[in-house]
């Protein structure tokens, strides 16, 4: 890959190979022999201090820049299987599986054109597969694995996301056949707008899918903030994301048993999905859940980590739900202990952190039982703030 000239494609042979790579400036079109025959993987590990340490690169440096799980000083903990830094040309990626990588599995930044098809990502600490700063994004037929390290239930570690987009206004993202198992989060789109999901599975995670609106960017140079929003969600399968988890920047938030959920983000559709059997599954000594769980929930958060000239995220406005089909999907809403939701529309009340949430929220033809307000799966509701 060091030789190669941009545009250039490069084979794989079958094997496995102890590599970790940084492509700094080119686009590439690699291609492996198929998952499980081209393997790139790294050593072993539970702890960080484990990981071998590594030179420094362009690539494990601006990792560490912008990762807010970043163990510092050492560069050990932020190295991924193949990291595509502002290539300058499209990337692609078939036919390969990556292992244990302490960041991610294929990562590109600043790609014009990303795609990945027919990899098998296991037991990344970041994530399977990342598109940051990136457009024209296809992301199909792949299947990511989550491993939580963690020996203490209380404090688990299974990996951010299977895939993630993040920080990008102008995504046209396709993500469409996947199957993400095991992680935080199935599929994480964050401070991305624009594209669509279809016919993918999320399973085992603490949430399938995650759409969440930031307050600004993480990758350096990209200016302002990305209003997130803009995504067909279409055929997908969300089924027991039943896992337990620690989100948020301080790791304080405690999540399990949600099967899609919108945060301040806006303009999205829901439609023909299957999101059926999450339920909150909390290890002893944890009394209560503070991310709201269920089959689709969706809310508005007050603002946070604003800095100057920031704007605040939110509210989750322009969201419509159609035709999706929900069932034996639980919450937590206090100590009285479970209760069955479907849907979950959170507006302000006592003791809740949620704001209102803005217009254009509409539920029309879809199966379920039970949901916050109630009238959601009984007749056709707009919600209005």
């Amino acid at each position: 890959m060091d030789r190669a000239a941009s545009g250039d494609t490069i084979t794989i042979a079958p094997g496995e190979y102890e590599e970790a790579v940084c492509i700094e400036g080119k686009g590439l079109t690699i291609r492996g022999a198929g998952a499980d025959r081209t393997v790139i993987s790294w050593p072993e590990w539970a702890t960080v201090g484990d990981l071998p340490d590594v030179e420094a690169t362009a690539c494990w440096t601006a990792q560490q820049e912008v990762d807010g799980e970043d163990v510092e000083p050492t560069l050990a903990d932020n190295v991924s299987g193949l990291f595509f830094l502002r290539p300058d040309q499209p990337v692609k990626v078939t036919g390969l599986t990556t292992r244990n990588h302490p960041a991610s599995g294929i990562l590109a930044w600043g790609a014009d054109g990303f795609t990945v098809h027919g990899h098998e990502g296991h037991a990344h600490d970041r994530y399977g597969i990342l598109a940051l700063d990136s457009t024209d994004i296809e992301l199909g037929g792949n299947v990511e694995i989550g491993l939580d390290r963690s020996s203490d239930p209380l404090v688990p570690d299974s990996g951010t996301a299977g895939i993630g987009v993040g920080d990008s206004p102008d995504a046209r993202a396709r993500i469409s056949g996947n199957h993400l198992e095991g992680y935080n989060l199935g599929l994480f789109l964050r401070e991305a707008r624009g594209g669509r999901v279809a016919g993918n599975s999320f399973t085992g995670n603490c949430i399938g899918l995650l759409v969440f609106d930031d307050v600004g960017t993480e990758v350096a140079d990209t200016s302002g903030d990305v209003q997130t929003g803009d995504f067909r969600v279409t055929g997908n399968s969300s089924t027991a994301n039943n896992r337990y988890c620690l989100q948020g920047r301080e790791g304080d938030q405690h999540v399990s048993g949600v099967g899609m959920q919108v945060v301040n983000a806006d303009g999205l559709s829901f439609h023909g999905n299957r999101i059926e059997d999450n339920r909150p599954v909390l290890p002893a000594g944890v009394q209560r859940l503070t991310n709201p769980a269920g089959g689709l929930t969706l809310f508005t958060l007050p603002p946070f980590g604003i800095q100057p000239g920031q704007v605040p995220a939110g509210p989750v406005e322009d969201v419509r739900a159609s035709g999706n089909r929900f069932g034996d999907n639980w919450g937590i809403l206090g100590p009285g202990g479970p209760v069955q939701m479907d849907i979950f529309v959170g507006a302000p009340g006592e003791n809740v952190p949620f704001l209102p949430a803005g217009d254009g929220l509409e539920f029309r033809g879809n199966r379920c039982d039970a949901s916050i307000p109630p009238t959601i799966c009984g007749e056709p509701y707009p919600v209005t703030p």
